[in-house]
């Protein structure tokens, strides 16, 4: 790999303690409960996350949804008693039916709505009136927020929080701070007064929005798993690090998610025919285009992004874009991937997208596992997801490397494009 892109991965700061300590959650004996509790103190990737399980939901057809087995989870932990209490709706397929409505009603109106049911724990995480827009020609749904953390946003969800836990608060607030009329006061102390209710008020909605971020953490937990959440999180860590703008490929950061996204949705339905796969490939098929980030870099400081792009813009199969980047800087997104994420200590994750190119260079044990990953990027690439080309190669490979087409093509017609 050329000695830019070694500098640059070399200068990233390293996962913080945070990041590390959830992490570590992730394999430890820690309940998906208390997972989510963790998750939920980071609002930026508590939020991105929660856009990729929502948009993730709206994806899969009604089909799709049954076969995923997301069983309706009758019972759940409330966060302060831990006992079991009685979930309302918690069916998947109510909440992709929910996701789907939100994407036209407005955060005042989805407020109002959540002030009447506070008490539900279905998926409440909504897109901003003026922002959210899950489509474009080649996908129904957009995570258009995924990419950051919008102040509109938190409003929303404290708006509608303050309904559930803080409205009791404020509640409590205003019966210990009694506002008593102003004649029987003096001036100053009704001041303190109402800057003590104000800040009492703020604490219970604050409180109200963590409470609700985390039981929605935890539906989502339920609803996809360990792993697939696991891959969420860790997709959260790299776009907020990392921040992805392809600016020579002419795919910004919006489109880059949706195509990791709708890849990484991909295999999560495709894997459940093949149980011997570790669904710890789940990560590894949607963080592989973060590589792409330094070659980006590099071709545009060098003054050659239009050159570049009129170069890749037809690739198809997975060496076409390989063999563009080698040309214009010495290595491509695999190497570099593999760079990046050995870096930062995640060695599963660098093998894969090391050999997610070339599976037949890769040790026997893991061959099927790296040829998934290829299939996966072939049908699902930067330029190209799900049409009649990209659909007929990604054929010719499972035929090549001994998979069932009949899988492939279930798992394919359950995801809604």
């Amino acid at each position: 790999m050329n000695k830019f892109i070694t500098q640059k991965i070399g200068a990233l700061a390293g996962f913080s303690d945070e990041i590390l300590k959830i992490l570590a959650s992730f394999d430890a004996d820690v309940s998906d409960v208390r997972l989510a509790l963790q998750i939920s103190k980071n609002a930026p990737l508590a939020d991105k996350i929660l856009d990729l399980a929502f948009c993730g939901l709206s994806k899969f057809s009604a089909e799709g949804l049954a076969r995923q087995n997301f069983g309706a989870a009758d019972e759940r932990c409330d966060l302060q008693s831990m006992e079991p209490v009685k979930s309302i709706g918690c069916g998947l397929q109510d909440a992709a039916d929910e996701w789907r409505q939100n994407e036209c009603t407005s955060s005042e109106q989805k407020g109002a709505d959540l002030a009447e049911q506070g008490d539900s724990l279905k998926f409440n995480h909504l897109n901003d009136a003026n922002d959210a827009n899950c489509s474009d020609e080649n996908f129904k749904f957009n995570p258009s927020q995924a990419a950051s953390d919008t102040p509109p946003q938190n409003q929303h969800v404290a708006a509608r929080a303050d309904c559930a836990l803080g409205s009791s608060i404020s509640v409590q607030a205003e019966r210990a701070h009694g506002r008593e009329p102003i004649q029987e006061q003096g001036q100053a102390q009704q001041q303190k007064q109402e800057q003590e209710w104000g800040r009492a008020q703020e604490q219970g909605r604050e409180q109200g929005a963590a409470a609700l971020k985390t039981l929605n953490l935890q539906r989502a937990f339920e609803l996809y798993g360990r792993e697939q959440m696991r891959a969420f999180f860790l997709f959260a860590v790299f776009d907020e690090m990392l921040k992805p703008s392809l600016r020579a490929y002419r795919i910004d950061r919006e489109k880059l998610t949706q195509v990791s996204l709708l890849r990484n949705l991909l295999m999560f339905s495709w894997i459940k025919s093949y149980p011997q796969i570790e669904q710890s490939i789940l990560s590894s098929v949607i963080l592989v285009e973060f590589g792409r980030v330094f070659i980006d870099e590099q071709v545009c400081a060098a003054g050659k992004a239009e050159e570049f792009y009129h170069a890749i813009k037809g690739s198809i199969f997975p060496q076409d874009f390989t063999d563009v980047e080698m040309k214009f800087t010495g290595t491509n997104r695999e190497s570099v991937s593999h760079a990046l994420f050995a870096h930062f200590g995640l060695e599963q994750i660098a093998q894969d997208t090391l050999y997610s190119n070339a599976p037949d260079d890769a040790p026997f044990e893991n061959k099927s596992r790296y040829a998934m990953l290829k299939i996966a990027k072939t049908a699902v690439n930067i330029y190209h997801h799900f049409d009649e080309l990209s659909i007929d190669n990604a054929l010719n490979l499972l035929v090549e490397f001994g998979f069932e087409q009949e899988a492939f093509l279930e798992a394919k017609g359950e995801i809604s494009i």
